[in-house]
């Protein structure tokens, strides 16, 4: 009679097969969550790594800015000290060449006057200055003050007709003479010499290297 194991099927055993399956699904779940940390830990890394990037890109994007604009500051003050020198060396120029040729022309219109008149100053009004004037012609009777510009505008018209109101009180050497206005620039703004005229002022303009023409108004304005 044949021993009985031998004939009968060998069926696995479930109870291992079920443990074994528990600790290979044991094992995967640990290496996700190792995975999972691994993977936090490098988006942590890489997060400090950007934001520390990102703070350090700012700060060079902030110290960059900070230089141009200094620079900007002293390049914007250096062309407008170069502009006020150039304004200002320009005003003298006219003013020198003007004098003489003032002289000659109001002459020639029949003003005579005959003398530059050297005693002018700035006038100060709390603190400010309020009336400059850059050429005043002269003689017993008459003057004639000319508001010199390099380049003249209605504005500069307007302001200085403002101030010519209170020249005989603010220069009392002015008091007793009858005043005549005229303006001499290099150049003049569109419309401005003929508006200037018909405010009464009689119009230089440099033409030449030391030329000076002059427009005179058809009902000159006297203060």
């Amino acid at each position: 009679m044949e021993n009985i194991s031998t004939i009968m099927p060998q069926y696995p055993d479930f109870g291992a097969l079920l443990e074994s399956i528990k600790e290979n699904g044991r094992r995967i779940d640990e290496r996700d969550e190792l995975f999972r940390k691994e993977q936090a830990k490098w988006e942590a890394e890489r997060k400090e790594r950007d934001e520390r990037w990102a703070a350090e890109l700012e700060k060079d994007r902030a110290e960059f800015k900070e230089r141009m604009d200094k620079i900007s500051e002293d390049t914007n003050k250096a062309i407008k000290d170069m502009k006020n020198v150039f304004t200002t060396q320009w005003g003298r120029l006219v003013e020198a060449l003007s004098k003489p040729a003032a002289l000659a022309l109001f002459k020639k219109e029949g003003i005579e006057i005959d003398r530059v008149f050297e005693d002018v100053r700035k006038i100060k009004k709390d603190g400010q200055d309020v009336m400059e004037i850059d050429v005043a012609l002269c003689d017993t009777t008459t003057a004639v003050i000319v508001e010199v510009k390099s380049h003249c505008d209605n504005h500069d018209i307007n302001h200085f007709l403002s101030q010519m109101e209170h020249c005989k009180e603010w220069y009392p050497d002015f008091a007793d003479k009858k005043l005549l206005v005229a303006v001499a620039a290099i150049s003049y703004a569109p419309g401005t010499e003929a508006y200037a005229q018909r405010q009464g002022l009689y119009v230089l303009k440099l033409t030449g290297e030391e030329t000076f023409t002059m427009e005179v108004p058809q009902n000159p304005l006297a203060f």
